[in-house]
């Protein structure tokens, strides 16, 4: 079955899905999606767990309406937006499976091979920035009307998963730029639409992030990891900020590991390096768990394993992607 057209989604008692801990991007994907379809009132968008903090002020500030961990029973389709494993919908995973209707997806990331691809008809463009930008072309091919606030929606997700622009192509610009003129508001205030100012905790996180980080040498590139409490993200943002070409960030809770990959974007433009491809999949071949992303920011979820051998594979498996660039080995030096 090919992915529909807007039509089919028309009246229909859809459930328009997005990943758990729901960021700008995924949230806004659903909002526009439902926004732009005539008949609406019978669908409903959802967030198993929670929404971040960003998507959560975007949220507050458009007035936007959602339904967290909604129940399944009641819908015909459920259409889930920025995601491409049953992983990053948590708990909701489990719900989903026994789901009897009909599964599609729209997202950005790279298919990966699970259940839920192999039940889902997806509709995916890698070589989009953001879930956004999927949802806009899509809705501009089958010709919907999209109204002011969904035009908002679309380009936020944009403007956040491009990191404001530093992961961009042509198209980006040429997308945003219709957007923008659809929105009827200025870039700045679309950013302050999602915009969070970091608190103390936030702050204190990237500094200890610092203080307890790894520092690696491979060949004339350095590779940084570190052990959080929280914002795993961010840790691993301030280690590229830092100087890192590649950071790695990771965290446990209630037994559950997360760990955030953040790549210089130059780095990985230049060289191909991809953060998903070259690590986190050949991590989960060693770990149990499984990551997904971008190129140069990306995510692995797991349990069961120490954390600090994590990092440290992350660290030997850059280590790996730049000796096959060089063509030859070279050591993993480590700075005390």
């Amino acid at each position: 079955m090919r992915f529909p057209k807007a039509s089919f989604f028309e009246g229909k008692k859809n459930l328009f899905l997005c990943h758990a801990g729901a960021d700008v991007d995924s949230l806004a994907s659903a909002q526009a999606f439902f926004l732009s379809l005539k008949k609406n009132r019978s669908s409903v968008v959802g967030v198993p767990e929670h929404v971040n903090l960003s998507a959560k002020a975007m949220a507050e500030n458009l007035g936007l309406g959602f339904e967290l961990n909604p129940a399944l029973e009641e819908f015909e389709n459920v259409v889930l937006f920025d995601l491409n494993s049953p992983e990053m919908l948590g708990g909701f995973a489990e719900k989903l499976k026994a789901f009897s209707g009909k599964i599609f997806i729209i997202d950005h990331h790279a298919k990966a091979s699970s259940w839920l691809s192999k039940k889902a008809v997806a509709l995916v463009d890698v070589d989009a920035v953001s879930c956004t930008q999927v949802v806009y072309g899509y809705l501009e091919k089958n010709r919907a009307k999209i109204p002011s606030l969904a035009a908002k929606l679309l380009a936020c997700g944009i403007i956040a998963d491009s990191a404001r622009f530093a992961v961009s192509s042509e198209k980006t610009f040429l997308d945003m730029a219709k957007l923008l003129k659809k929105s009827g508001v200025s870039y700045p205030v679309l950013f302050s639409f999602f915009e969070v100012k970091k608190d103390v905790s936030e702050r204190i996180a990237a500094l200890k992030a610092a203080r307890r980080a790894r520092v690696f040498r491979a060949f004339d590139k350095i590779i940084s990891v570190t052990q959080v409490n929280s914002f795993e993200a961010t840790a691993a943002m301030s280690l590229v900020f830092l100087g890192a070409h590649v950071g790695f960030a990771g965290g446990e809770k209630e037994g559950r590991i997360l760990i955030s990959g953040r790549a210089l974007n130059s780095f990985a433009s230049k060289t191909g390096f991809d953060l998903v491809k070259h690590v986190f999949v050949p991590l989960s071949q060693k770990f149990p768990g499984s990551g997904g992303g971008h190129a140069a920011a990306a995510g692995f979820n797991g349990q069961g394993f120490a954390l600090s051998d994590a990092l440290f594979e992350c660290a030997k498996l850059v280590h790996g992607f730049l000796e096959k660039e060089a063509g030859k080995t070279g050591q993993l030096k480590e700075y005390e």
